[in-house]
């Protein structure tokens, strides 16, 4: 009777490493081809026409540091970023709505997706320059 450990043995090893560099590879592979979910959109709609809302959202943003990279007032694109560590950058879309104009934002932190609360003061401040925002009504007194 012949014992024949040894290449036995290391067949299976060799099978055993095989199978760990291919699901590895297979790990990998999957990390690498993973697409991030674009950031969430903020929809704001405005009474002023598109015109309007495209001026005051480049001086809002203007008046917060951003620095406004690219205009076309055509299209109603307009992008914007902020000097800070990481950087943030800003884009703005806008169309014409069916009552006015529609403003779509979304912007990141670095290559973090910034929430659409995050545009809560930026959309509040764009709708005061254009009269439309909660402080730029009658004042109301109460007794």
């Amino acid at each position: 009777m012949t014992l024949d450990h040894g290449f036995g043995y290391e067949r299976g090893v060799r099978w055993i490493m095989r199978g760990l560099v291919l699901l590895m590879l297979a790990v990998l592979s999957a990390c690498a081809t993973t697409t991030s979910l674009p950031p969430p959109e903020r929809l704001e709609h405005f009474r002023a026409p598109s015109e309007q809302v495209m001026q005051a959202t480049m001086a809002t943003l203007a008046e917060r540091g951003f620095v406004i990279v690219y205009g076309d007032h055509a299209l109603g694109e307009l992008r914007a970023s902020y000097a800070a560590r990481p950087a943030w950058r800003v884009e703005a879309h806008v169309a014409r709505g069916a009552r006015g104009s529609e403003l779509q934002l979304r912007g990141w932190q670095g290559r973090v997706a910034l929430g659409v609360g995050e545009f809560d003061r930026l959309t509040t401040a764009i709708a005061e320059r254009l009269g439309e925002g909660p402080l730029s009504g009658p004042a109301v007194l109460t007794p």
